[in-house]
């Protein structure tokens, strides 16, 4: 079995060469200096008296430096291993979680769609409102200009009706008092009554010659009312004109309120809308967190298994760090200690070795290797590594059969029995059945034994269409109800008119003058 390794130098590299070949290089490099000298002082001096001038210079270290020497040190590398099972399912739930998030994403635009929608509503509301506020305001002035020519005629009212409740049982004038005391002495006078009849005419005489001084009170009065008629009358057309403006502003305002109760039923529908898309919303995000739990418990998993990769990553990191700042102790002994605990794992645990080889695999096969770190012969084949985990079983999907089909489909499990009890039927039965297996078989699906759960798509799709229905119904409902308002205000105009005509005639009538009393 291989094994990867990755170097770290704790100096720049000139020359990589282990401490017993400095020291013979070193050995070598003396002597052959020394037998250059010799020569050289025998070749360039006639006496030894200057030989003393050949001798290495004081400042030898910095003409001939030493070489600067290289420590390398051999760290395990541990790769990452990707689990193909697991990363289908990585990549299924990652699917799977943006889906949830495109799904949300749509309601999302949803809502903001429709609370622009009831903006428009509101700023279509508000002058609308105002106006309204306006009428109101239109209409208390115009009451309020009204009272006082109401408290005038009530006040004509009252003294007429005073004046009518004093005259009663009185002469309207003068002269029919007069006229009425004449004719009863005439008939005193002309006629033969009895003396009882006597005696009640001249006490009537007596009575209606005591009213005279009311008589004559009554008939000023009542002049003094003849002259305020004019006056009346013509408090009476102010009332007229002002109640015919206030029926104006009235009609007006109405159909005003008629607008504001179409938008208002809208905006009613619309929140209930905005309030379904909530709730969805809601269900898409608890959706959509749930599938980021599982993505990232997976991930979790993932990251589980790859913790040794990890630790590898930031043990080689420091000794990286340490080559480059010369720490020579700290590299050894990091060095040393991962080494030890590399090779206890590996001799104490097959688990261990077997996760290794997994991980290691992709390495050998890209450098030609084989399992045990030899090079590949022409012959051999590659390592093979299981790139895929396999797909997926599909659900079962249970088959609609058709109405006639689905009821014969017991009916070969209900001839099975018969043709072991009595197979001297013959053959044409046996291939007649034969025949409608076969025909069965084309249309049969799998035995379900156990119904098949809905997944969250199918559970998505059928919350989807609810909304769409809801949606839609919401959408004939709020065309149904704008037609009924549309209705009702033109009634409701209608009729306030009417009343208002009704209350008009009643006022006039109430203010109109009485006749006199005769």
């Amino acid at each position: 079995m291989g094994m990867e390794v990755v170097g770290a130098e704790a100096a720049p590299a000139e020359v990589k060469i282990s401490d017993g070949e400095v020291n013979l290089f070193q050995e070598k490099e003396s002597k052959a200096t020394a037998k250059e000298r010799e020569e050289a002082a025998v070749f360039g001096s006639e006496t030894t008296a200057n030989v003393t001038d050949l001798a290495p210079p004081k400042d030898a270290k910095d003409e001939w430096p030493e070489p600067k020497q290289t420590y390398v040190f051999y760290f395990i590398k541990i790769r990452s291993f990707e689990d193909p099972k697991l990363r289908v399912k990585l990549e299924q739930a990652d699917k799977e979680f943006q889906k949830k998030i495109q799904a949300r994403s749509k309601l999302i635009e949803a809502v903001r769609a429709k609370k622009a929608e009831r903006s428009s509503i509101i700023a279509e509301l508000k002058p609308l409102s105002a106006e309204n506020k306006q009428y109101n305001e239109v209409v208390n002035e115009k009451i309020k200009e009204m009272e006082p020519l109401r408290n005038s005629l009530g006040k004509f009212r009252e003294e007429n009706n005073a004046m009518r409740a004093q005259s009663a049982g009185l002469c309207s004038s003068i002269e029919e008092l007069d006229l009425t005391i004449k004719m009863l002495n005439d008939r005193m006078v002309h006629e033969s009554i009895p003396l009882s009849e006597e005696k009640r005419l001249v006490k009537e005489i007596k009575d209606l010659e005591k009213t005279r001084s009311k008589v004559i009170s009554n008939a000023a009065n009542r002049a003094k009312l003849q002259g305020t008629v004019v006056e009346k009358e013509a408090i009476q057309d102010q009332v007229k004109i002002i109640g015919e403006g206030i029926d104006g502003i009235k009609k007006e305002r109405q159909a005003v309120r008629s607008k504001i109760k179409v938008l208002e039923d809208e905006l009613k529908l619309v929140d209930a809308e905005i309030g379904l898309l909530q709730e969805d919303l809601d269900a898409a995000t608890a959706r959509k967190d749930k599938a980021y739990e599982s993505l990232q418990e997976l991930r979790a998993v993932r990251d589980a298994k790859n913790a040794s990769s990890m630790h590898n990553r930031t043990v080689l990191t420091r000794a990286r760090d340490y080559s480059s700042r010369n720490m020579l102790t700290e590299l050894q002994e990091l060095h040393k200690t991962e080494v030890d605990k590399f090779m206890t794992q590996w001799c104490e645990s097959k688990a261990f070795r077997e996760d290794y080889e997994k991980r290691i695999l992709t390495s050998l096969n890209s450098r030609q290797l084989t399992r045990d770190g030899r090079m590949r012969n022409p012959d051999e084949k590659p390592i093979f590594i299981e790139s895929q985990a396999p797909a997926p079983a599909p659900e079962p999907i249970p088959v609609k059969l058709p109405a006639k089909q689905a009821k014969e489909v017991p009916a070969p499990q209900a001839d099975d029995a018969p043709k072991t009890e009595a197979p001297s039927k013959g053959p044409v039965k046996s291939h007649k059945a034969k025949a409608a297996l076969d025909a069965d078989d084309d249309y049969e699906a799998e035995p379900l034994k156990e119904k098949a759960k809905p997944t969250e798509a199918d559970v998505a799709k059928l919350k989807e269409i609810k909304r769409q229905e809801e949606i839609e119904k919401n959408k004939l409902a709020l065309e149904r109800k704008k037609k009924q308002a549309e209705k009702q205000a033109a009634k409701a105009a209608a009729r306030a008119q009417k009343e208002a005509e009704k209350k008009l005639k009643v006022l006039l009538i109430s203010l109109s003058h009485s006749p006199p009393v005769i």
